[in-house]
C-alpha cells in the first residue's frame, strides 16, 4: 500500500478524493479503511513521500531548497525547512553538508 501512494502522489494533488491518487477502484472511504488496518494514514503516506523525495535532491544535488520545495509542492522553503527538521532532527542544509546522508 505504501508504495503505491508513494508512486501515486504528484506534489499538487494530495487530497485523498483525487482521482488516480488511490488504487484503482477504490473508493476514499475503503482506501482510508485500508490504510488504518496497516496502521498508518494519507496524511503520513504524504509525509513520508516527501520525505523520501526531499531527501535525495538534497544528496545528490546543488539545488536550492526553494526549488525543492517547489517541486514537492511546498508554497515555500521555510515550510519544507520545518517539515524536514521534524522528520529528520535536522535542517535541510545540515543534511546536505553532512557526509553519508
Amino acid at each position: 500500500m505504501r508504495e503505491a501512494t508513494r508512486t501515486a502522489l504528484t506534489p499538487v494533488h494530495v487530497a485523498l478524493s483525487q482521482r488516480g491518487r488511490r488504487p484503482r477502484r477504490l473508493l476514499p472511504r475503503t482506501f482510508q479503511r485500508r490504510l488504518a488496518e496497516a496502521g498508518t494514514t494519507w496524511r503520513d503516506e504524504v509525509d513520508a513521500a516527501r520525505r523520501d523525495r526531499a531527501e535525495r535532491p538534497l544528496r545528490d544535488s546543488d539545488l536550492p531548497v526553494q526549488s525543492i520545495a517547489a517541486r514537492l509542492g511546498y508554497t515555500d522553503a521555510r515550510t519544507l525547512r520545518r517539515a524536514f527538521s521534524r522528520w529528520n532532527g535536522q535542517s535541510p542544509d545540515v543534511f546536505r553538508r553532512t557526509p553519508g546522508a
